[in-house]
């Protein structure tokens, strides 16, 4: 969700960006006697930045937004594996805490400025200090120095495996130093990548367009002349525009996929969220029921995944117990079955922990969540004797109230990136923005430490696959299933999922042939 590889929950609904003096724009769609070669990408988006400002920025359907102008010091390619952008090379010190990065000589911002280390320090000291949602993303970054115009170094406080991967996203954008302190910057935004921003045709809450920045320094990036992100929250209304072809891409969910195919659409999906509860209070602080394992793990026996995949996920997905993709080293297939929906085992762990009479659990709920969701977690818990008391918050204050600490519990539905560890940063480390009451023991932290002093990848991943075991086993979380994510396209295009992300990135789309 907020580390650099985990996504913000999926249902948390984004604020409206105002672009101070915007006029209405015209399309920049093609016209009906345009070339077949597709000129515009014009892209369905389920969520809109509150700012374009890079150290404000998030990972999911939000890259969308940021890739058309900002190039990434590192790029993730659609496997998710770690590509030369911004910089051509880097070389990892023997004991993973320096990182040296080369970087182009032949990138030009789109203000005239010149990409040198000392823009990259700058840009990297910035997000760091900005406190933006993502700025853990570079927590182990205790420095960042130029070497020379064309090196920068960065020194960690401890090793990060996740880091590389970071530095391909939100930690990695790049923008010109003269931007940084512009009054403008969360709306005129200005980096080095093959788009630009086209203010005089965006228009908050109906489009954003971007036009091919002329002097891009790789061509085979710029597959369009523009790209459209038109921001449509409702998915009928987005499915409704891809089939009268306003649009060529959007996200989706299962519930639009039969009807998407029965309309000729073209559907593909990746490997998307586990969705589930996140169960914050392992130490029993504020909700002490929770402190006891026993507790926990009847949680975790008490919901029928199956039937929840079935009603809310249409079956397009698989059941699991444990947070980490199957693409990730700390993945162990076993795990997927920890918990099978088991009542009786529910009641007996609650009866061991001393609770034969329940206890209530406080969660919060919003519009965006399926309508079937709440109901039935309230309705499973029941039957082993924990209410659950749903607290209604507005969509938008979602995730500020998951993070707020004023629940031991929440729904969440996190990203699955292929870096075990950006998972592990993200949510359960001490430091993670997703471990609200600093959950740690002292099995945890020793397998931590573990991990990050494995000299070998082989070592890594059995350590992680260790620290997956203690997660399933101590119950820290309820996963339920992870989802396959539908994505759909317009005949007129063609696009490569992307790993680890819910959308394409733009890299990934080109004129059908």
């Amino acid at each position: 969700m907020s580390n650099p590889a985990i996504r913000t929950v999926a249902l948390a609904a984004a604020g409206v960006l105002f672009l101070g003096g915007c006029g209405a724009g015209s399309s920049t769609q093609a016209s009906p006697d345009a070339p077949k070669t597709h000129m515009t990408l014009t892209l369905g988006s389920g969520v809109e930045p509150q700012s374009l400002d890079p150290a404000q920025s998030r990972e999911a359907q939000f890259v969308q937004y940021f890739q058309p102008v900002f190039d990434t010091l590192i790029r993730r390619d659609a496997a998710g594996k770690v590509q030369p952008m911004l910089a051509t090379k880097w070389q990892t010190s023997d004991d993973q805490k320096t990182l040296t990065f080369t970087l182009r000589d032949d990138v030009t911002f789109t203000d005239g400025t010149k990409l040198t280390a000392e823009a990259v320090k700058g840009n990297l000291d910035r997000f760091k200090a900005a406190g933006g949602p993502l700025a853990g993303a570079l927590a182990a970054v205790s420095s960042v120095a130029v070497v020379d115009a064309k090196t920068v170094q960065l020194v960690l406080s401890k090793p990060d495996p996740a880091l590389l991967y970071a530095l391909g996203g939100p930690g990695g954008y790049i923008q010109s130093p003269a931007n940084f302190d512009s009054p403008t910057v969360k709306t005129q935004p200005v980096g080095s990548g093959p788009y630009e921003l086209d203010r005089s045709a965006t228009t908050p809450g109906s489009q954003y367009s971007f036009t091919k920045n002329p002097n891009y320094w790789d061509k085979s990036l710029q597959k369009f002349d523009n790209i459209v992100i038109k921001p449509m929250k409702d998915e009928n209304a987005r499915l409704n525009a891809l089939r009268s072809g306003q649009i060529d891409g959007m996200i989706a969910t299962p519930k639009t996929v039969q009807a998407a195919k029965g309309a000729g659409v073209d559907v593909q999906t990746v490997p998307g969220d586990w969705q589930g509860l996140t169960l914050f209070d392992r130490a029993g602080q504020l909700t002490p029921e929770l402190g006891k394992v026993e507790v926990r793990q009847a949680i975790n026996y008490a919901i029928d995944k199956d039937a929840l995949l079935k009603s809310v996920g249409q079956g397009m997905g698989t059941v699991t117990s444990q947070i980490f993709s199957p693409a990730s080293e700390a993945y162990v297939k076993e795990l997927d079955n920890a918990y099978g929906y088991d009542v009786d085992k529910a009641k007996s762990l609650l009866k061991t922990a001393g609770l034969d009479n329940g206890f209530t659990l406080k969660m919060p709920t919003s519009s965006d969540m399926d309508p079937a969701l709440a109901p039935a977690i309230r309705d499973q818990l029941a039957k082993v004797g924990i209410k659950v008391e749903w607290v209604d918050v507005p969509a938008a204050q979602y995730q500020a109230e998951q993070q707020s600490g004023k629940y031991s519990a929440a729904f969440t539905a996190f990203g699955q990136p292929v870096v075990a560890w950006s998972a592990i940063s993200g949510s359960v480390t001490e430091v993670a923005p997703w471990n609200i009451f600093k959950s740690s023991t002292d099995q945890s932290k020793t397998l931590l430490s573990s991990i990050l002093a494995s000299s070998s990848g082989d070592a890594a991943a059995k350590k992680s696959q260790d620290m997956n075991k203690y997660l399933v086993d101590n119950a820290w979380f309820d996963p339920w299933y992870r989802i396959d994510q539908p994505y759909y396209t317009s005949k007129n295009v063609s696009v490569q999922v992307q790993s680890g992300q819910p959308v394409p990135s733009i890299y990934n789309y080109q004129p059908a042939k």
